[in-house]
């Protein structure tokens, strides 16, 4: 979704993202935005003219240089994932190899949000963190991006990932992620692959504006 879209085109990729996690209580200011994507970046661009927090901000990234340098590695790793053709392989392993071209999309982003993209969002030192607790108002789609990585089904599926205990269920034609507990191995998400992918869509989005706006200013159009 990074490259080969435009704005127009992701922002319908998350309207369709957010309408499969509708049923799940996902409705927040972010995914009622009509065009969410380029809403959430126009606010990001807004959000860089504010002087004083991008000194904080650069003091920021300059002691934690390894943020600048997963995103890179992530998008790396989803650039040779996304390549991957499950429909050219013989029709007996296409199940598993599907399986396998959405688990590499799926890993590294929950992976990431579990470290440094979720701390640069959530965690109390970061100047992005500490601005939106005081200045949410100003700023509704990003505080509702943040809330987003705070959701409890979402934490629980990104938990499942981080700690890999995970497994895939195929019940007819229907697939299923499920996330579990690693210390006693209950169950603690189950959802739709069509839900998991949406999760995944929505938090791709998220990281790849941070990264073209805040992090690495790059400020594509």
């Amino acid at each position: 979704m990074r490259a080969i879209h435009s704005a127009m085109e992701k922002d319908k990729i998350l309207l369709n993202a957010f309408s499969k996690l509708k049923s799940q209580g996902i409705n927040s200011t972010w995914s009622v935005s009509i065009k969410p994507f380029s809403e959430l970046r126009d606010e990001c661009r807004r959000l860089m003219t504010d002087s004083s927090f991008v000194r904080e901000l650069q003091v920021y990234l300059q002691s934690r240089t390894v943020l600048r340098h997963s995103v890179t590695m992530f998008f790396t790793h989803i650039a040779m994932a996304a390549r991957a053709q499950w429909r050219d392989v013989p029709k007996d392993m296409r199940p598993v190899t599907a399986r396998g071209w959405f688990l590499g999309r799926w890993i590294p982003t929950f992976l990431i949000i579990n470290g440094p993209i979720g701390r640069f969002l959530c965690s109390g030192d970061s100047p992005l963190n500490v601005l939106l607790r005081t200045e949410y108002v100003r700023y509704p789609l990003l505080a509702s991006a943040r809330d987003f990585l705070n959701n409890p089904l979402f934490r629980r599926l990104r938990n499942g990932f981080g700690h890999w205990s995970f497994d895939w269920e195929v019940q007819g034609t229907e697939s299923y992620v499920v996330a579990y507990d690693w210390e006693d191995g209950t169950t603690t998400a189950r959802l739709h692959q069509a839900e998991a992918d949406a999760f995944h869509i929505v938090a791709f989005a998220l990281i790849e504006i941070l990264d073209d706006v805040i992090i690495s200013e790059r400020n594509e159009t």
